[in-house]
């Protein structure tokens, strides 16, 4: 798709409509926590990744007229985070 005038090909790991409507784009993260805060571990890790998910977001919201949230979901960690 297109995202900030450029031609992108990206893989995106879940995408779905909920029921009230909303377009969601999960981008799945096997990474490990050892040591530190696991909170503070999950915030740099949205931070890390802001950059994609926003382009994956922008790529979504050409899919409809469904607003886009974004995420990353860590299974091993049992851990969502939304991107704001």
């Amino acid at each position: 798709g297109l995202a900030a005038g450029r031609l992108r090909s990206v893989v995106i790991d879940r995408c779905f409509v909920d029921e009230s409507g909303t377009r969601w784009v999960v981008d799945y993260k096997t990474s490990r926590h050892e040591g530190g805060g696991l909170e503070s571990f999950l915030a740099e890790e949205l931070e890390r990744y802001r950059g994609q998910l926003s382009t994956y977001a922008a790529l979504a919201q050409q899919l409809g007229p469904e607003p886009v949230r974004a995420a990353l979901y860590f299974p091993l960690l049992r851990a969502f985070r939304e991107l704001s």
